[in-house]
């Protein structure tokens, strides 16, 4: 019992278990004849613009380093914009190199369980997406009051680019989306100049409730420097409405947006995908009761009060059957909630993975068994959904529009349960 509910591993799912985590469809692979793989496009009315951006705490002690070093992160902001330059790359070239490696170790590991025998993958030659966003681009005006922002955290072991197919949705639709790489908790983080950070060892043995911690105050901090103008560049200072903010992640960034939600309160609106809440203590299975760990992650609950917050799970499942680090969130919080479940998905699919594998088995670099354990929803539909819900969402909680798709079930998306 305690075993199933506290299982470190489940917490720290990122990029280590991509391999297992893949949905997407063959119709989304017909598209990559040209030889690229290839995201969906956005669905909103606005041309985005992205820029990425270095800030360094000079006040905080990065805790991975044995000796004084500033904490130091890298962000990208996407935006509504007005012409530009060429599409920017998915990630930089560093950071890339670093995925290709681990995508590829993941894949023959599946593979290996699979037992599909002597199997040889070679991503070296792939190429991998280009964004929708335009580099550096000119902010276009909003016509009215600034726009809504939104934050991004990324899972374990992930990058901020893997968010990008919700991330740059939102932008279209007319937000300013600020996507958080969490050094040392992210695979790779390539630095200007093209240094590199990769993924270190967990600063001790509470693993996730210690890099919480890190998390929390990396949040805090991303919105003390877009509060002071600090760094950002010139017009996108003053489009910032950050009155309206929101923040949505998944996996730990998914309880990383819970957590910094409690703990801030300019944080109006929240979106947790396919994540456990991680307290910041230890949650020890041989030491704690599920009634404790359920009593630790609602005082996250209380802390953000009745602001409104929502919850997305994978293949159908409510909040009991996830754990009490699900249920024990869910069931105290006070202000509008909402508890959605995407049936035929599973906890890659709120990432950018789900569009990836087919076209990658579609191109002969992968067999295509290993497209049998990616889930059964097509990415088309997946993506849909996630992002009809996401900003329908947001819209109510940051314009104040109706959002009357979160009001039950839906003909158009018929793949999403609600829960009470």
């Amino acid at each position: 019992m305690h075993s199933a509910a506290f299982s470190r591993r489940g917490l720290l799912t990122g990029a280590a278990g991509l391999a297992l985590g893949l949905a997407v469809a063959p119709s989304t692979a017909a598209r990559a004849s040209a030889g690229r793989l290839r995201l969906p496009a956005p669905t909103g009315s606005y041309d985005i613009g992205t820029v990425a951006l270095r800030l360094v705490d000079r006040g905080r002690r990065d805790p991975w380093w044995q000796t004084k070093h500033d904490r130091e992160l890298m962000v990208t902001l996407w935006y509504p914009a007005k012409g530009g330059a060429a599409t920017t790359v998915w990630m930089q070239p560093k950071e890339l190199a670093h995925y290709r490696i681990t995508v590829t170790k993941n894949l023959l590991q599946t593979a290996k369980q699979m037992e599909l025998g002597e199997v040889d993958i070679d991503l070296s030659k792939v190429r991998f997406p280009l964004t929708h966003a335009r580099s550096s681009a000119p902010v276009r005006p909003s016509s009215s009051r600034p726009y809504p922002v939104v934050l991004y955290s990324p899972g374990a072991g992930e990058s901020r680019w893997l968010g990008t197919t919700l991330v740059e949705d939102l932008a279209s639709r007319g937000y300013v989306v600020v996507a958080i790489d969490h050094t040392y908790d992210a695979g790779a983080v390539q630095f200007p100049g093209g240094r590199v950070e990769t993924v270190r060892p967990g600063l001790d043995e509470n693993g996730a409730y210690s890099v919480m911690k890190v998390r929390i105050a990396d949040t805090k901090f991303v919105l003390d420097q877009l509060i002071a103008n600090r760094s950002l560049p010139k017009g996108l200072a003053g489009s910032l409405d950050l009155d309206r903010i929101g923040m949505f992640g998944h996996s730990l960034g998914g309880s990383t947006a819970a957590q910094a939600m409690a703990n801030d309160s300019r944080i109006k609106a929240g979106i947790n995908l396919d994540g456990h809440v991680v307290p910041t203590v230890s949650v020890d299975p041989s030491k704690t009761t599920p009634e404790q760990a359920a009593e630790l992650v609602g005082e996250v609950a209380t802390k953000i009060g009745k602001r409104p917050f929502l919850i997305f799970s994978s293949n159908g499942k409510g909040p009991e059957e996830l754990g009490v680090l699900m249920s024990g969130f869910w069931n105290k919080l006070r202000g509008e909630r909402h508890y959605l479940s995407i049936v035929g998905t599973t906890h890659a699919s709120y990432t950018d993975v789900k569009s990836i594998i087919h076209q990658l088995a579609a191109m002969k670099v992968i067999p295509e068994a290993l497209t049998q354990t990616v889930g059964t929803i097509s990415a088309e539909r997946a993506a849909a959904a996630e992002r009809a819900y996401i900003a329908a969402f947001f819209d109510r909680h940051l314009r104040g529009g109706d959002g009357r798709l979160l009001n039950g079930p839906s003909e158009k998306y018929p793949d999403v349960r609600f829960f009470q």
